[in-house]
């Protein structure tokens, strides 16, 4: 059975535009409590430290890795599909 694979490219796109907009949106949740300034590398006024991530903060972080890491692999699949 011969399977076409590049009637599979719309669907991909679609997913890409879908993955990408989820990653913008977890990585905006990230920095909700930095300032612009410490967005740009400058230090806030909480002080320039790292902090641990727990509970909420941790899962969104988590999220987001998975969410990017999805993102590559169906843009791969996308690029190979061409």
């Amino acid at each position: 059975m011969h399977l076409n694979l590049l009637a599979w490219l719309p669907a991909i796109r679609v997913i890409q535009i879908i993955l990408s907009v989820a990653v913008i949106g977890f990585i905006l949740l990230q920095v909700r409590g930095a300032g612009l300034g410490s967005a740009f590398g400058g230090s806030s006024s909480s002080g320039a430290t790292f902090k641990t991530r727990r509970g909420v903060e941790k899962l969104i972080f988590n999220i987001t890795i998975v969410f990017v890491v999805l993102f590559a692999a169906v843009s791969l699949v996308g690029a190979l599909i061409r």
